[in-house]
């Protein structure tokens, strides 16, 4: 809870901050910060009042969200990749903002858009792991959850979902039962990418375990039906739709959600776009790859949209993967590349994800922050540039605009929690806590992000002080969160480090 003023702000962005901090949180004119002391801790609430004008625009900006499925940090030409090129998404980052110390609060998918959509721990409302099907039965967002769209609709805003919801399957948990207008796109987790193959496409099984095997069709739904499609590719499809909403409504401020499902399993990509890639031997790395690349040409026909409507420096662009690519697609297929890790798991790969925003005249040009943010960051930062009032509703992300201004670095913990395991990263700090899958207790990992961002020297040894004062911050960040609402129904197992015994990944 946030203390202070009797009658609750229009806003109030509440961040974990523990004692390491030591109590130094940057005031800047955008908002103001109350410490409270708390089992030997602090936890910062910053309380503002953000309306369209304390960002300089006269009207609320159109926004759009979109969102790429296991991205992992190294599959981005701009982030150093070097076998996919992506021209448009780096196009993107070359407009505004590239973020290098982005981090989402899960490591795999569902968790990871709660907190994401929501502006909140998903641990907040007990959302913890993936559904794995028991979305099918009413698991997902709970109905007093509030979420992005929810608030931007009371603004004026026409919303819309286009591609995965992967929070609820009945129609009590359906995307347009929280605040969308519109929905054209996937349900549940996954879909195949084709109706049928053609001459040139080309795919494999889902290597995932407990995934339909052989060919994966495409499926999808409009609002609350099935739309039955007779070709086309999912990505080129969702991308059309996006462009269709973008045209529908040039006249009113909007919000769109555009979660592509690339590139998550199953590995199934068109002709066109494997031509580019006939140079890979290797047919999973070059379907991947494919993926990547239409996703790319999706985003720039969504950046080309907006120039011929005119509504480029009317638009706040927000990209983000959800978690960090896959380790089960294959060796070599994806990467995560200088980090060490992949989904599912707490090392930097599995959390640390490309991030990039663009809104011409309001973020500058070619800016890299390296500062570390979390995803629900920009939730709050939506709604503070909407100038949407979230009443008493206390959201964990703080509004990113002042501090990109000010290249303000954040005073916050950054925690982690599939139970039992879990992680903290505090400053140059990170403590990783993993459940072996021999049964035979835990493995504690200290690193130094600062000295060592690949995770590679387990410090917890040499300096237990800095583990015992990261476990407080833990146990101080969890006596505040919900016990899961529903437990892992997915499970896999790897080490964390070499010649060490594998650990429980709890999914």
């Amino acid at each position: 809870m946030c203390g202070g003023a009797a009658k609750a702000p229009p806003f109030i962005f509440c961040r974990f901050v523990s004692a390491a901090a030591k109590g130094a949180v940057m005031m800047s004119p955008f908002k103001r910060t109350v410490l409270i002391a708390a089992a030997g801790l602090l936890s910062a609430c910053v309380s503002a009042r953000s309306t369209p004008a304390s960002h300089g625009v006269e009207a609320p900006p159109n926004i759009i969200l979109i969102i790429a499925d296991d991205l992992g940090y190294g599959d981005l030409s701009v982030y150093g990749g070097e076998r996919i090129q992506t021209p448009h998404i780096d196009t993107l980052a070359a407009d505004g903002v590239r973020f290098t110390n982005g981090y989402v609060t899960a490591a795999v998918c569902a968790p990871s858009r709660a907190a994401l959509l929501s502006g909140r721990y998903q641990q907040r409302f007990g959302y913890e792991f993936n559904p794995v099907r028991r979305d099918l039965e009413g698991v997902g967002i709970p109905a007093d959850v509030r979420i992005l769209p929810e608030y931007l609709r009371e603004r004026g805003y026409r919303t819309a979902l286009v591609g995965k919801w992967h929070l609820g399957r009945t129609r009590e948990t359906h995307p347009m039962n929280h605040g969308f207008d519109e929905f054209v796109g996937l349900l549940p987790g996954a879909t195949g990418y084709l109706v049928e193959p053609s001459e040139g496409d080309e795919w494999l099984p889902d290597p995932l375990p407990g995934s339909p095997q052989g060919f994966w069709p495409m499926r999808l739904e409009r609002g609350y039906e099935r739309e039955e499609r007779t070709g086309g590719y999912l990505t080129d499809i969702l991308t059309d739709e996006a462009i269709g909403f973008i045209g529908r409504n040039r006249d009113r401020p909007f919000f769109l959600t555009l979660a592509y499902n690339a590139p998550h399993t199953p590995l199934q990509a068109s002709a066109l776009y494997l031509e580019r890639y006939a140079h890979i031997e290797d047919p999973s790395a070059r379907i991947y790859a494919a993926m990547v690349s239409a996703m790319d040409d999706g985003v720039g026909r969504v950046m080309a949209a907006l120039r011929e409507q005119g509504l480029s420096e009317r638009t706040l662009v927000i990209f983000v993967s959800d978690n960090g690519c896959a380790a089960y697609v294959g060796a070599g297929v994806c990467s995560n590349a200088p980090l060490r890790g992949s989904k599912a798991t707490y090392l930097e790969g599995g959390v640390r994800v490309p991030m990039i925003a663009s809104w011409p005249g309001h973020l500058p040009r070619g800016r890299v922050h390296e500062q570390p943010i979390v995803s629900f960051d920009w939730t709050a930062t939506i709604l503070a540039a909407a100038g949407a009032e979230t009443g008493s509703a206390p959201l964990d992300g703080v509004d990113l605009l002042p501090l990109i201004a000010a290249l303000e670095p954040s005073s916050a913990a950054i925690v982690w929690r599939t139970s039992p395991n879990y992680a903290v990263r505090e400053g140059d700090w990170k403590l990783i806590v993993a459940e072996r899958a021999d049964g035979a207790g835990m493995i504690t990992y200290l690193f130094n992000l600062e000295a060592d961002p690949q995770e590679r020297v387990n410090r917890a040894a040499e300096r237990p002080e800095i583990v015992q004062q990261l476990q407080r911050s833990y146990e101080a960040w969890s006596a505040q969160m919900q016990p899961p609402s529903f437990d892992s129904e997915r499970r896999l197992a790897a080490p964390l480090a070499p010649n060490d015994p594998p650990v429980n990944l709890y999914n």
